[in-house]
């Protein structure tokens, strides 16, 4: 099960960066806008004395570079008592390798936040770790803990928050599933509208929409539930904008009576819209005039 919500993770982490700024604002108090460009670090941190001693590597959730800040971000479906000690040695690790690459003689640690996406009365705001030192020197470690059941429904829409809405679900384990439905049907609407002004993708709506429905079949066998999500979602924009180009393509498919015909639409959909373009990637040109008419008469 952990595997599937760290999937999750990683996978809007690398691949939708307009769900991200949002999530990274809210967590660390900043005010990146959206689009602002931001680097995405290997999340293997092997430094060569662990090479040579055959330890492995150091794997973290998230390593992100914006404007020259670091910041790091672990995935949690439960409290866990030890991710404190986990999170100083990931941090270590991403400062060392920076310092190795950079030639210098100075740790610089991350700005790091865990999501739980579960938590309990016991569940502190921050997790703490005392280093001290040789000569008695002692400093602080601190990690602010996010946990997303409490972050509200309001809050999501109001902040663009979509990046915990796959996890929204999860809520049915504290509420009733009308209610969790009807709060994720306002945010759903609440994305759409995001969509028409431009500042979500197609892409970004379907990758949404397909982390729910993991989430749904691999860890609720319930039909009730998995028929609840489907109908918050049938007819949003969430099938509209990417279902529809996709039966689109299947349509033409079958006109033509080829499978290039559908090979084609991908070409479309990744952003080839001419006809001349289509053809200089091997699409025969009937089949490109007809998928361009097709798509945008």
């Amino acid at each position: 099960m952990e595997k599937i919500y760290d999937s999750i993770f990683k996978t809007m982490v690398t691949k939708n960066p307009n769900l991200l700024i949002p999530l990274i604002n809210e967590m660390f108090g900043t005010d990146y806008e959206q689009g602002t460009r931001m680097v995405l670090w290997s999340d293997n941190h092997q430094t060569e004395e662990m090479v040579d001693e055959g330890n492995g590597e150091i794997i973290t959730d998230s390593y992100i570079i914006i404007k020259g800040n670091n910041y790091h971000i672990e995935c949690q479906s439960n409290p866990d008592g030890t991710i404190v000690l986990r999170m100083i040695e990931y941090d270590f690790h991403i400062a060392l390798d920076n310092a190795l690459n950079e030639g210098s003689s100075i740790l610089k640690f991350p700005r790091s936040a865990v999501l739980y996406l579960r938590h309990n009365s016991k569940t502190p705001d921050k997790v703490k770790l005392k280093v001290r030192f040789p000569e008695g020197e002692e400093v602080d470690y601190s990690v602010p803990i996010i946990k997303a059941k409490n972050i509200t429904k309001e809050t999501i829409i109001e902040k663009k928050l979509y990046f915990l809405l796959p996890y929204y679900i999860m809520r049915i384990e504290d509420d009733s599933l009308i209610n969790v439905m009807a709060d994720m049907n306002e945010i759903i609407v609440s994305m759409e509208k995001c969509y028409e002004d431009g500042v979500l993708t197609d892409y970004d709506l379907e990758s949404v929409y397909n982390h729910i429905q993991r989430i749904v079949n691999n860890i609720y066998n319930s039909s009730e539930i998995k028929e609840g999500v489907d109908d918050i979602m049938r007819g949003t924009v969430l099938y509209t904008h990417a279902d529809e180009l996709l039966d689109k393509g299947r349509d033409v498919g079958r006109d033509e009576g080829r499978e290039e015909a559908f090979a084609a639409f991908k070409l479309y959909n990744s952003g080839i819209h001419t006809v001349d373009g289509l053809v200089e990637k091997g699409v025969e040109r009937t089949v490109a005039e007809r998928l361009i008419e097709s798509m945008e008469g």
